[in-house]
């Protein structure tokens, strides 16, 4: 998959995690931010592991 969709799926991911920390409750908050920060690196990790490059001459 292109480098640039990757990366905009991992920055929505990132947004809406950190966005739910204002509606998540306190009694679960610890748990969210566990599983939320696995989600998120596990997508920046994918990013970068399994991003192609576009190789198209011209384009950037």
């Amino acid at each position: 998959m292109e480098r640039k969709k990757l990366s905009y799926i991992a920055l929505v991911i990132t947004i809406i995690y950190g966005g739910l920390f204002a509606v998540v409750g306190d009694d679960v908050r610890t748990t969210y931010a566990v599983v939320g920060a696995i989600v998120v690196a596990v997508s920046w990790v994918s990013v970068g592991m399994l991003g192609r490059d576009d190789e198209t001459p011209g384009r950037g």
